[in-house]
């Protein structure tokens, strides 16, 4: 089955404001009674975390919430997205919770999300 793409309909790309991308960490590291600690490499592969951050519509938000509860069967399935920094596609998942706020009351929303890039 493939994974679900991300709707057309929301913005292609966070807002610059609240993006933050952690690279995986792959060493083991271990100290030494003396000199600097040992390190090594552990895998070769890992999960980069991303927080990104959307102004929505109260449309878009209507989308949104459907693509995860059910696309996405809140957070379990991964979906297809353009890397905001790269512009690769890659698989990614949201890592619930996620954060919904009202932005102008109510006109707009900031919808905050924690991603995972799966290798």
């Amino acid at each position: 089955m493939p994974i679900p793409l991300w709707p057309a309909s929301l913005p292609p790309r966070p807002l610059a404001d609240g993006f933050s991308e952690t690279p995986p960490n792959l060493l083991v590291r271990s100290a030494t009674e003396i000199g600097p600690a040992k390190a090594r490499r552990r895998a070769t592969a890992g999960v980069t975390r991303l927080k990104a951050a959307f102004r929505l519509s109260p449309a878009q938000l209507a989308i949104f919430r459907t693509f995860f509860a059910s696309d996405l069967q809140g957070g379990a399935l991964p979906f297809s997205w353009t890397h905001p920094a790269t512009g690769a596609i890659g698989a990614f998942r949201i890592v619930p919770p996620l954060t919904i706020e009202p932005i102008a009351a109510g006109i707009a929303w900031r919808v905050t999300l924690e991603l995972e890039l799966l290798p």
